[in-house]
């Protein structure tokens, strides 16, 4: 996912930048790695609200107090006026449909596995199987 992460924390969270210019740059560097034959492995989540306030709660507050900060006072949190946790899910939950929309647009083999009930072996199983349809 560091393939579509990093670009869009930089280009969409950091610097508010425009939609069509992220997913024309992740467009570029997917052409840039297509021989390779890549397979992006994507973790979603059902309730990204709950995930978020779930790690607040599990993490020091200084992580939560910066990834806070992060998201809502520059590029596109503070574009849209957001503030505070509240804010940070309205940023997470846009990053999210921006990540959607450049996943289907990707030519590159992708797994999308779902994590939500947060059972480390099911995951692990699930990658594993999925993995193995993959390679094939």
């Amino acid at each position: 996912m560091l393939f579509i992460q990093n670009p869009l924390t930089i280009g969409m969270i950091k610097y508010g930048e425009e939609e069509a210019k992220i997913i024309d740059y992740i467009k570029r560097l997917e052409r840039h790695i297509e021989r390779l034959n890549p397979v992006l492995i994507y973790i979603e989540q059902d309730d990204l609200a709950y995930s978020f306030k779930k790690a607040v709660k599990e993490r020091p507050k200084a992580w939560s107090k910066g990834f806070i900060n992060y998201c809502t006072t520059q590029g596109y949190g503070k574009q849209q006026g957001y503030e505070g946790i509240e804010g940070t899910i309205k940023v997470l939950e846009a990053r999210r449909e921006l990540e959607m929309k450049i996943v289907n647009k990707l030519n590159i083999k992708k797994l999308i596995i779902n994590n939500s009930d947060y059972d480390m072996e099911k995951y692990k199983s699930v990658l594993m199987e999925k993995l193995e349809f993959v390679r094939r």
